[in-house]
């Protein structure tokens, strides 16, 4: 768990200005960066299965930073738990592994409330669980743990993102696994994702063209 933690602290660090020039800073009337709280629901196809397993739902949500490169590109990075799901139906059984994935991507801005994003995600497995029916349980089912899938994933993504307001929007976003196209025996993950996002801190500091912004 520490490792992928420290990646987003030392990639959220990285994006973020230095104590020292915050002195130096001027500000203007438009938003320089944004830190939002994402949530919503995944559904995962297992690509190279085959089992032929059916998609499953499971959750996610975490943290989203935005960094405003120009008028027309961010570049951003997540800090997400991740749920990913499959069943069997015949027997009844369903297999959930849950990642912590780390996106990193830019968006291109096609309006005053769309985005498109594209880039790539690292992900690292925490837990796996095989959920079978068990009339013995008082839950009705029983939970085992298993071993991940993959322990580590690396990926691409494309998403869109359209505004509802000034601090909701709704996302879409499909992953998969860059051992799909390299790797072709092993089985990888396809994950479409659709969330809110919630965006309540907002900077105002210019990062990029300050004497512009003096102006």
């Amino acid at each position: 768990m520490q490792i992928p933690f420290k990646t987003a602290l030392i990639g959220l660090f990285l994006l973020l200005p230095g104590r020292a020039t915050l002195s130096a800073q001027t500000y203007s009337n438009k938003e320089s960066s944004i830190l939002s709280f994402t949530a919503g629901v995944t559904s995962s196809n297992l690509l190279n299965d085959s089992i032929h397993f059916k998609p499953g739902i499971l959750f996610h949500g975490g943290l989203a930073y935005a960094l405003m490169l120009n008028e027309k590109l961010n570049a951003g990075i997540e800090l997400q738990y991740t749920g990913k799901a499959f069943k069997n139906e015949s027997p009844i059984i369903k297999y959930r592994y849950y990642f912590v994935d780390i996106p990193l991507y830019l968006q291109l801005k096609l309006g005053g409330s769309i985005r498109v994003n594209a880039g790539v995600q690292y992900s690292i497995a925490t837990n796996s669980q095989m959920v079978t029916i068990d009339p013995s349980k008082a839950s009705g089912v029983n939970a085992i743990n298993i071993n991940a899938l993959k322990q580590t994933d690396y990926g691409f993504l494309g998403g869109l993102e359209f505004d509802i307001s000034k601090e909701i929007a709704v996302s879409a976003r499909y992953s998969i696994s860059a051992s799909t196209f390299f790797q072709k025996n092993e089985p990888n993950f396809g994950v479409f994702q659709l969330s809110l996002k919630y965006s309540p801190i907002r900077t105002y500091q210019v990062f990029f063209h300050r004497k512009e912004a003096q102006q």
